[in-house]
Parts: C-alpha cells; sequence; structure tokens
C-alpha cells in the first residue's frame, strides 16, 4: 500500500515540476511552484522533528532521511512498523531466554 502511495507521490512531484518549469507564469505554475515549496519546507520540519526516530531506525539514515523529505509521514508510519516490529521480537526473545 504504501508502496502505491510513494509511486504516486512522485508522479504528482514530477507533474507539478513539469508545469511550473514548462508553463512559465501561469495561474498552473504558480500553483505547483507553491505548492511544491510549502511540501519542501514542511518535510524538512518533519525530518528535524523525527530526526532521533530516524536515528533509532534500522538502515541507512540518510536513505531515511530522504524518504521522510520525499513522503513524509508515509515513510515515517514504515519506520514505526520496523521499530515496533524490532522490539517485539527482541521482547519474544527475552521470555524465551528467561
Amino acid at each position: 500500500m504504501t508502496a502505491v502511495v510513494k509511486i504516486i507521490g512522485l508522479i504528482v512531484y514530477g507533474f507539478m515540476a513539469w508545469v511550473a518549469i514548462t508553463k512559465p507564469l501561469t495561474l498552473g505554475a504558480n500553483f505547483s511552484t507553491g505548492l511544491l515549496v510549502v511540501l519542501a519546507l514542511v518535510h524538512l520540519i518533519e525530518c528535524w522533528m523525527f530526526r532521533e526516530t530516524i536515528a533509532k531506525a534500522p538502515g541507512s539514515r540518510a536513505w531515511h532521511l530522504l524518504n521522510v523529505f520525499l513522503y513524509g509521514v508515509f515513510h515515517m508510519m514504515l519506520i514505526r512498523r520496523e521499530l515496533d516490529d524490532e522490539l517485539e521480537s527482541l521482547q519474544e526473545f527475552e521470555e524465551s531466554a528467561s
């Protein structure tokens, strides 16, 4: 499900960038540029807000930062799910060891 959302997001970003570049000084270009700037700022803030959770996530921190910048909370849902699974497997291991 999240892969589909990510693909759709990239298509929408690409379309907005295409409109902004190929149709300068039009309402569509102004709207696309403004929306892309707002999304970039919001996702930068999300990267900063979730930096501790991203640091705890398994895998590359740079890859997670890039994904949070592109997809925001949709990627954070995946990170949280991974962390919850990791915690659950650790708890199961501790229970089996005792």
